[in-house]
């Protein structure tokens, strides 16, 4: 069963008294429960509720942000670290230094901290990144135009169904760069020329750790 359906176990359920309860199914949302229990707290975890219950994650949503947050901040001072070191490169070894450097500056991201009257406030360019990759995500990936069904009522209002035209039927879609953009509230021009890179990098680097606490999970039903 794919794991999408097995953790939707857990989502509030409409209840029927006219039919039978039809006997006990293999796995009940207890031992969902359970082996999401079993998966390492920390971003995969929280993503792997946002994508797949979205109730449960809305007890979550801050922490999550903060632990995307604090991610962001760590690479960003990482690729700070390595600009230093590619000015010290040029410093101690001249123009046998320039390759360094220019990696450095090349891999470097937007400010992180501006100054607002005096008061140091995190760049809101990476808030931005963090909340369309984290919505990204929640999508699986699903068409946003039809919501994944693959159809889409005519716009005449006759009700009448008809191959959704963003994703040809297929019901999913991969978002564009200038979708992306759009979804972060950046024009696409500083969206490509400074953010692209960074809602790149974290955007790989949650789906990595979606896809590790997938496993998990799995593993814990078996």
């Amino acid at each position: 069963m794919h794991i999408g359906k097995q953790i939707a176990k857990l989502n509030p359920k409409n209840c029927r008294f006219d039919i039978g309860s039809g006997g006990i199914p293999d796995l009940m949302p207890t031992d969902i429960a359970a082996a999401l229990g079993m998966v390492d707290p920390g971003i995969g975890r929280e993503v792997l509720c946002r994508v797949w219950w979205p109730a449960g994650a809305k007890m979550t949503a801050g922490q999550l942000r903060e632990m995307v947050d604090v991610l962001l901040r760590e690479e960003w001072a990482r690729r700070e670290s390595s600009m230093l070191d590619g000015l010290l490169a040029i410093a101690s070894r001249g123009s046998r230094g320039q390759g360094t450097y220019a990696t450095a500056h090349a891999n470097r991201w937007p400010r992180l901290i501006i100054r607002e009257h005096e008061l140091p406030q995190l760049a809101p360019g990476y808030a931005k990144v963090r909340d369309a990759v984290l919505d990204e995500l929640a999508s699986a990936g699903l068409c946003q135009a039809c919501g994944g069904r693959g159809t889409s009522v005519s716009p005449d209002g006759m009700g009448v169904y008809r191959t959704c035209a963003a994703c040809d039927g297929v019901g999913h879609l991969r978002i564009s760069d200038r979708g992306r953009a759009e979804m972060a509230g950046f024009s696409w021009k500083t969206f490509r020329e400074g953010w692209s890179h960074v809602y790149d990098w974290l955007f790989q680097r949650c789906t990595d750790d979606l896809h590790q606490a997938e496993r998990q999970f799995q593993h814990a039903l078996t």
